[in-house]
């Protein structure tokens, strides 16, 4: 099959997305690497990733001409911390990088996260690959230059905007993925089709079959949906300045209170992502900003891809309304992007604690009509 190839246009910023099957082999497809200021770099990947696609990445790395050393971190959400990030700095030096080095992202959020944060503060900055190997990171968090670690006190809170050299996203990774991982991914496939709209969600409605079936070509044009999409908001507010960009955070502001509360180990961050996009879809109705049915259809979305819908029953609600008052977005109150109909997002800054809660506490039991 063909590629696809998206410009994210950013003045001395820019660089190129690359979505379709086979682009990791070594061979013509070395090509698709941007001139880099040096050939010495660093692989950085995990556990998980490392036996089953660092070899062939860097061979395809050497086939372009660039010379690597692998960094093999521990897999989890626990570990974008920073004493993983100390011990990345420490790797990277003893691999002698300097300045013109690089260093290839070979993972999903949390590795490109990590490496992400590295390129962008090692020796004040050295060139970044991103080559993502799961759904969530090659339709959301490989694009649009933003990373981060965790803190005790929240997610991502310490972090930089930082763009890459390439982004490269290879189908042939998601033929690896375990069944949970790739509906993980799909809860962020979700929020772009609520975020689009009609088009999308009908794209997303007519091909599940086909996309839970991984077939290369459905998810080549799924990919390529959601990462013109976010392309778009990132284009026009890179900072997150403007407040264009915030719309992205639809469904992650309850999202990122779920992971916190539960440690980043009982829900992954897809499936939290997919609760709080059923929050924000229900408060949207509270709010009387979203008419019934939109809500239903974003409902259905949902249940067809088999995301999870119920916010859990031990859930404190009070404590999750805490964690969304810390979250890195918020701005003296109760935030969170809401919806006025399927492909029409909007920041509602003055939520009321009370409908909140009752909402919350509502999500926790099924909402689809009958």
């Amino acid at each position: 099959m063909g590629s696809h190839k998206l410009s994210v246009s950013l003045d001395s910023r820019s660089y190129s997305i690359h979505i379709g099957s086979g682009l990791t082999k070594a061979g013509d497809n070395s090509l698709l690497l941007p001139r880099l200021r040096g050939n010495q770099g660093v692989v950085v990947t995990n556990t998980t990733v490392a036996p089953l696609h660092l070899r062939r990445v860097q061979e395809w790395l050497a086939a372009g001409g660039y010379e690597s050393t692998a960094i093999i971190l521990p897999d989890g959400e626990e570990y974008k911390n920073h004493e993983v990030l100390q011990r990345l700095y420490q790797e990277i030096f003893r691999a002698g990088i300097q300045r013109t080095g690089y260093i290839c992202a070979l993972g999903g959020g949390v590795i490109g996260d990590l490496a992400g944060f590295a390129a962008a503060t090692y020796m004040r900055g050295i060139d970044l690959i991103q080559l993502p190997t799961t759904i969530l990171a090659q339709v959301d968090s490989a694009i649009g230059g933003k990373n981060g670690v965790n803190l005790e006190s929240g997610k991502n809170l310490v972090g930089t905007t930082y763009q890459p050299r390439v982004v490269i996203s290879d189908v042939d990774f998601i033929a690896t993925l375990p069944e949970r991982e790739c509906l993980c991914g799909l809860g962020e496939v979700v929020k772009y089709g609520l975020l689009a709209g009609d088009d999308f969600i009908s794209f997303l409605e007519m091909n599940q079959t086909e996309i839970m079936k991984q077939d290369p070509r459905s998810l080549a044009s799924m990919i390529l949906s959601c990462s013109s999409i976010k392309v778009d908001y990132v284009v026009r507010d890179e900072y997150d300045l403007l407040g264009v960009r915030a719309v992205l955070n639809l469904g992650h502001t309850v999202g990122h209170a779920l992971e916190k509360m539960y440690a980043y180990r009982n829900l992954a961050h897809g499936e939290a992502v997919a609760i709080g996009l059923v929050c924000a879809l229900a408060l949207s109705v509270a709010m009387k900003s979203l008419a019934e049915p939109s809500f239903q259809r974003g409902l259905q979305l949902l249940k067809l891809y088999g995301l999870p819908m119920l916010l859990p029953m031990d859930a404190d609600v009070d404590e999750i309304i805490d964690l969304m008052r810390r979250d890195k977005k918020a701005n003296h109150g109760l935030s969170m992007i809401l919806l006025r109909g399927l492909g029409d997002p909007y920041l509602e800054a003055n939520i009321d604690s009370g409908l909140l809660r009752k909402t919350l506490e509502r999500c926790k039991q099924p909402l689809m009509a009958s």
